[in-house]
């Protein structure tokens, strides 16, 4: 068992490092800036400050900007020669190093001027965190349960398969709101002394979220289904279970409810939700088979979609907002193999539609589901031997 876990982790790893490259974690990169001071160390500290402003930005680093001068301001190096070999610790680890090229005197104010080349250490936090921002929040209990721990439990598990769904698509940057003490203890490791300054780099950078995934569990019962067994009078223990789920997804800056829709399984409100937003497009077309760029658990071998085509934008004509692009069936396709960005497709109706609507853009919806008609059966008709 423990090896077994130990090699999913690995593969985990390995994805991950292969989806992240080296456009993720902390780097370092190197400017040329000018300072202006009364003292060579003064000017030099101007420059490292500009040098900071510039890579991490103004709104960014204005905190940085001002802790940096207060930290430069109490150093106590004997010589600039020593404050240039510790500036790691001098500046709390917001430059790695600097080299003077250059140094004179402004014929303005008389100053000594300086123009350096400083390495600053940066986070990138990848191009995922520029994706719509989604976190995932407990779900509330109705009032009229009666069993609230099951109920609880319940809606932990649903939310849990909600949000792997969610990320399993791709689609969004997925923010977490379960583990934030963990993460916090982790990122305060970081001032102990204990690691590279360069590390300080990572604080300060959690982003914020633009919408929340939450709701309320409405109803949540079981249902005793159990029987007696007729050969041997035992009664057999069988049960059910009815829940329902109002879903909402809020946006964080305005409060404005963006969606909303009652479910039952999670599997199903995952894909609302990634169909609502981002629907699951054709990204290949190749003779008979299609490349949809969707993968993940969401998607099984199997699994039947129609072929959209998209047409000209529509707008209502009262409020003036899009209502998206028409949308005209042309086909339908049957998932042959899932992967974890993308899954492949053979078309089973609709072959030339499908290859010539192509080009103005192909998304696909789940299929509709059979109409199950109220009505009585109608009785069967005789046939001619029963007259």
């Amino acid at each position: 068992m423990r090896k077994s876990l130990t090699a999913v982790l690995l593969g985990v790893l390995l994805l991950l490092q292969i989806s992240i490259g080296h456009s993720q974690g902390v780097q370092q990169k190197t400017v040329i800036t000018t300072g202006e001071g009364k003292t060579d160390k003064d000017a030099v500290k101007d420059a490292l400050v500009a040098a900071v402003s510039q890579i991490r930005g103004i709104a960014v680093s204005s905190r940085d900007s001002v802790a940096l001068r207060s930290q430069m301001h109490n150093e106590s190096s004997s010589s600039s020669r020593d404050f240039q070999q510790n500036v790691q610790t001098y500046t709390n680890g917001v430059v790695s190093q600097y080299e003077i090229l250059e140094t004179g005197h402004s014929t303005l104010t008389g100053n000594v001027t300086v123009k350096i080349k400083a390495t600053i250490p940066f986070y990138a936090a990848g191009p995922q965190i520029n994706r719509l921002r989604l976190a995932v929040v407990p779900l509330t209990l109705s009032d009229s349960i009666r069993d609230r721990a099951a109920a609880s439990q319940f809606a932990h598990n649903w939310m849990n398969a909600t949000e792997e769904g969610l990320v399993q698509s791709r689609r969004f940057a997925m923010l977490d709101r379960s583990f934030t003490e963990a993460t916090n203890n982790e990122l305060s490791q970081y001032t102990n002394g204990q690691f590279s300054n360069s590390e300080l780099a990572r604080l300060g950078q959690k982003a914020g979220t633009d919408y929340l995934v939450t709701g309320e569990l409405r109803t949540y019962a079981i249902n005793d289904k159990s029987f007696v067994n007729p050969l041997t009078g035992e009664r057999v223990p069988r049960s059910s279970t009815s829940t329902e789920i109002s879903l909402r997804i809020i946006d964080v800056a305005t409060s404005q409810v963006k969606f909303a829709k009652s479910y039952g399984e999670s599997k199903a409100a995952v894909i609302d939700v990634i169909n609502a937003i981002y629907p699951m497009a054709i990204v290949s077309v190749s003779d008979s088979a299609v490349v949809i760029g969707a993968g993940g658990d969401q998607i099984k071998v199997g699994d039947k979609f129609r072929v959209i085509s998209l047409g000209q934008e529509l707008k209502d004509p009262y409020t003036n907002e899009s209502l998206g692009r028409q949308e005209t069936a042309v086909g339908e396709i049957e998932i042959t193999d899932v992967e974890s960005k993308m899954s492949q497709a053979k078309i089973i109706s609709g072959n030339d539609l499908i290859n010539q609507k192509f080009p103005s853009g192909l998304i696909v919806r789940s299929m509709p589901k059979p109409v199950v008609s109220n009505a009585p059966p109608r009785p069967k008709k005789k046939d001619d031997s029963e007259w």
